[in-house]
């Protein structure tokens, strides 16, 4: 067992819980935003994920195999195109309909300090969420990593392969999903205040155009992962945080404190 990479598990895992909390924090103290805009946000990701995940459970692999005769990489691609789809229509359209009449019913204001916190609050669980996963795989390496750990496990080709790539992490291999889960959040803010001004300027272009967005960040990221690699994916979304955060400052200007 190489404590390094424990360390850097235990580090991650921590950073993606702290960092979201914090990043509400600045919200609250900057903007004077309740921590209830934040708390919403991340209930309104849990909700959505309650349909959205077991759909993707139950169909992805069908499609796959539907699309598997006419090639790999094709049959990649169009789970990849589908995922896309399904995490678009499902994120954004919660967002809106949490806007349209969530935020009006508890009466806060559609403004955007409040979208800047709701955003926060959505990205930031899906970060404290994958936190838990990360924890679960230091874990898993601890485990597989023990002196004679090896004689419980199941004589498992499949099995056995995993346990082999576990055992042969490095530290360096965790840091990257550190730095996405990083740029998903600036893309969640983003997003949640691009689906704010289609509700707030009776738009529903704006909420397509987020959809299609949210739809190709995550078709690229399960493609690429999948064909050229952790460090091309992670490129990719790189980019398009770069772009997230020139919305994020335009519509900032363009929105004000407008609120309906």
């Amino acid at each position: 067992m190489d404590p390094l990479v424990v360390a850097t598990f235990a580090v991650v895992a921590l950073l993606e819980i702290i960092v979201p909390l914090a990043l509400g924090y600045w919200i609250v103290k900057k903007f004077g935003v309740s921590w209830r805009v934040f708390v919403l946000g991340a209930l309104s990701f849990i909700v959505v994920q309650i349909v959205h995940a077991p759909l993707v459970l139950v169909t992805q692999t069908p499609l796959y195999l539907a699309v598997l005769p006419f090639g790999t990489t094709a049959a990649v691609a169009v789970l990849a195109v589908y995922l896309g789809l399904l995490a678009g229509l499902f994120e954004e359209i919660g967002r809106y309909l949490v806007y349209r009449y969530i935020f009006r019913r508890q009466e806060i204001p559609l403004t955007r300090e409040n979208g800047l916190q709701f955003g926060a609050g959505w990205g930031g669980v899906e970060s404290m969420i994958v936190a838990l996963l990360v924890l679960t795989s230091m874990l898993s390496y601890i485990a597989v990593t023990s002196d004679g750990s090896m004689l419980f496990l199941p004589d498992d080709p499949a099995i056995q392969a995993q346990v082999e790539a576990l055992r042969a992490l490095t530290a360096l291999e965790i840091l990257p999903g550190l730095a996405e889960r990083m740029m998903t959040i600036v893309l969640h803010i983003a997003w949640s205040l691009m689906v704010l001004a289609a509700v707030v300027y009776g738009r529903k272009a704006l909420l397509a155009l987020a959809i299609i967005w949210h739809a190709a960040v995550d078709a690229a990221a399960v493609y690429l992962a999948q064909t050229q690699g952790i460090l091309v994916t992670e490129a990719a979304v790189f980019v398009f945080a770069v772009i997230a955060l020139a919305y994020l400052f335009g519509e900032w200007r363009r929105m004000g404190t407008r609120a309906m």
